[in-house]
């Protein structure tokens, strides 16, 4: 083992010589030491890792604390430094974070990834756009933010949420407003899917068919796309390597429809929701995190109600607006199915519309036009309890695991 004061020991975890003094004249005798200081550069010319290592240093921070301010293995991080591993943008984003520099890393990681590119393709852009209203749910937007920020423990993990919860919930919704307030993140864009898990028509997507298409947006010709599933999905995980993307797949039916689906490489996240609990994730060698939904509070379902119909309609039948929102189970896409066939006919109370609802549960599935969402919905509201753990009046988020 070295002893000398200037050179990286690989059990020691001693540090490249700082800006207090000079390099060493060279490493010890005996051939211990096999790892030289990176030389001093120019600030403009410096490597990511030389400016991560520049900035840690004027931090006064050693390389294990750094690692665990930012979450991430030493020994990743020192690779880093030593030019052996890019920088991706997830872990300039944490540095920056933890160093105070304004983003300066970032920057630095999202030049690089562009000219990985080779600058003749825009980034991935597949996000559906963002819901505008989104109500009742501002913790659950936030865990699952932080959820999704989580860094991993070593090199090759990929954060993964699974949001799950009763049909019209709002899943999707909350997925794609927390995929765009995050996409800043992802230098190299998102890719988005519908898996229609529960289409009865049509039926769940082949996790094959899903990847040929992933290929294609990344870029792979069609005569290139290999025919079996297990090579689609070696070629997609490679083409994701060093990659910062962010993957959202909606709607899925079984764990092993999401698994073919999962990048391999850091830098990249992963965001999926399900009607069922998809336990097959989270005990995975690279466990998901799980987000449930339950139906929203009384109020933000009332204040739902309002946002569509007006404040004067809704102030003048305060009782009758309540027990519409209570008739849709607090559910989001009832609630909102509602309120756009109220709005729509002002000349009928809402008094008169929650009595429609009482005595026919099937108008609400009337008013949704078929839609298989709302389908189940109406056939669950004329069961005597709600499903255990989905409860009305447990609002918001239930929890994560």
């Amino acid at each position: 083992m070295c002893d000398h004061p200037g050179w990286l020991s690989d059990r020691g975890g001693r540090l490249p010589w700082t800006a207090a003094g000079p390099p060493p004249p060279g490493p010890p005798r005996g051939g211990e030491c096999r790892t030289s200081p990176l030389p001093e550069r120019a600030p403009g010319t410096a490597t990511d890792g030389q400016l991560l290592q520049r900035r840690r240093k004027e931090a006064g921070l050693s390389l294990p604390r750094m690692a665990e301010l930012a979450h991430y293995d030493k020994g990743y991080l020192s690779k880093v430094e030593n030019g052996r591993k890019p920088m991706s943008v997830e872990l300039a984003q944490a540095c920056d974070q933890v160093l105070g520099t304004g983003g300066e890393l970032v920057e630095r990681a999202q030049s690089a990834a562009a000219k990985a590119r080779g600058g003749d393709r825009p980034p991935l852009a597949q996000l559906p756009a963002a819901p505008r209203g989104v109500f009742g749910r501002s913790d659950a937007s936030l865990r699952l933010e932080g959820l999704l920020a989580g860094r991993a423990d070593m090199p090759g993990r990929v954060p993964m949420v699974c949001v799950d919860g009763l049909p019209g919930v709002g899943k999707t919704t909350l997925v794609l407003r927390c995929a765009h307030a995050v996409a800043g993140r992802f230098a190299d864009g998102a890719l988005f899917v519908n898996l229609r898990g529960e289409d009865r028509v049509d039926g769940a997507l082949d996790s094959g068919q899903v990847l040929g298409g992933f290929l294609r947006a990344l870029g792979v010709q069609p005569g290139r796309i290999p025919d079996d599933r297990q090579e689609r999905a070696a070629m997609y995980r490679s083409l994701l390597s060093g990659r910062s993307v962010l993957v959202v797949l909606d709607d899925a039916a079984t764990s092993a429809q999401v698994e073919p689906l999962l990048p391999g490489s850091d830098g990249c996240a992963v965001l999926v929701t399900s009607r069922r609990h998809l336990a097959g994730l989270q005990i995975s060698p690279a466990p998901a995190m799980r987000l449930t939904l339950g139906p929203l509070a009384p109020p933000d379902a009332t204040d739902l109600l309002r946002s569509v119909i007006g404040g004067h309609r809704a102030d003048v039948e305060p009782a009758a607006l309540a027990r519409v929102a209570l008739r849709c189970g607090y559910l989001p896409l009832a609630l909102r199915t509602a309120a756009v066939w109220i709005a729509a006919h002002p000349r009928l109370s809402i008094a008169e519309f929650d009595r429609h609802l009482e005595a026919d549960s099937d108008f609400l599935d009337l008013l949704g036009t078929g839609a298989d969402d709302l389908h189940v919905i109406v056939r669950g509201m004329r069961e005597p309890t709600w499903h255990a753990g989905f409860h009305p009046r447990r609002a918001d988020c239930l929890g994560c695991r």
